[in-house]
């Protein structure tokens, strides 16, 4: 049976492949060979093997650090005013002149399993968005879920050029109560796990004071406890 297509010749002479491209010339000629890639220097690689280690120790001091903070991170400590007594509170000289007479029980709760140490306290009265006292406090301590207490006193007379203290204070005595903020600004420090920690706090107490008695008709005279633990806590800021 014949094949389909053209037959093909017999392969009687010797195939090679495809010719061999020769070499380049610069073999002929001796040409140098490309120079070796060069050899970094030991302080070259002394330097690389620090920046690992010192790259190391800062993931795995990150790493303990977060470990530390998740387990023992600290929680806000809350304040509460328990008393308030308000013995004087006049507005005098034309209402130029505020007059001023005030004592607050305070109370922070530390809820932490370390103890907390609050330096540099000051506290800070206001009316009407005008600050009128300024007193220092002791620094004191709280130890870990317990409670500490201190007094804020604050007495004197400051100036008062605002006009819209006159009306308020005019209202409120008509109403029977004054609204006083006391703030309490402090640095706190505490240590954990050998890391000691340090931060600033304000604590922020809205007071509705009732008027001072007296029988000549103005706000003074002796001094009356507003409230005892009945009062809402105190805002905290850090």
């Amino acid at each position: 049976m014949a094949a389909y297509g053209k037959p093909q010749p017999p392969l009687n002479d010797a195939y090679y492949g495809p010719p061999i491209p020769p070499p380049p010339a610069a073999a002929y000629y001796g040409a140098p060979a490309p120079p070796p890639a060069p050899r970094r220097s030991g302080a070259h690689r002394l330097f690389c093997c620090l920046f690992r280690v010192l790259a190391v120790a800062v993931i795995a001091l990150g790493t303990a650090v977060l470990v530390l903070w998740l387990i023992y991170r600290p929680s806000g400590v809350k304040a509460y005013a328990d008393t308030a007594a308000l013995s004087r509170f006049d507005l005098t000289n034309g209402g130029s002149l505020l007059v001023y007479n005030l004592t607050v029980g305070m109370r922070v709760r530390n809820p932490n399993r370390f103890g907390i140490n609050f330096r540099s306290v000051d506290a800070q009265a206001s009316y009407d968005g005008d600050r009128f006292g300024y007193a220092p406090l002791q620094p004191f301590y709280v130890g870990r879920k317990s409670d500490a207490r201190f007094d804020v006193t604050l007495s004197g007379s400051a100036a008062i050029d605002d006009r819209d203290v006159e009306r308020t204070y005019r209202r409120e005595t008509a109403q029977g109560s004054y609204e006083v903020k006391v703030r309490v600004y402090a640095r706190q420090g505490f240590k954990v796990r050998g890391f000691r920690l340090n931060n600033k706090s304000k604590f922020t107490c809205t007071l509705n004071l009732p008027a001072p008695s007296s029988g000549n008709g103005t706000a003074s005279g002796t001094p009356t406890t507003v409230f005892t633990r009945k009062q809402p806590k105190c805002d905290v800021d850090y």
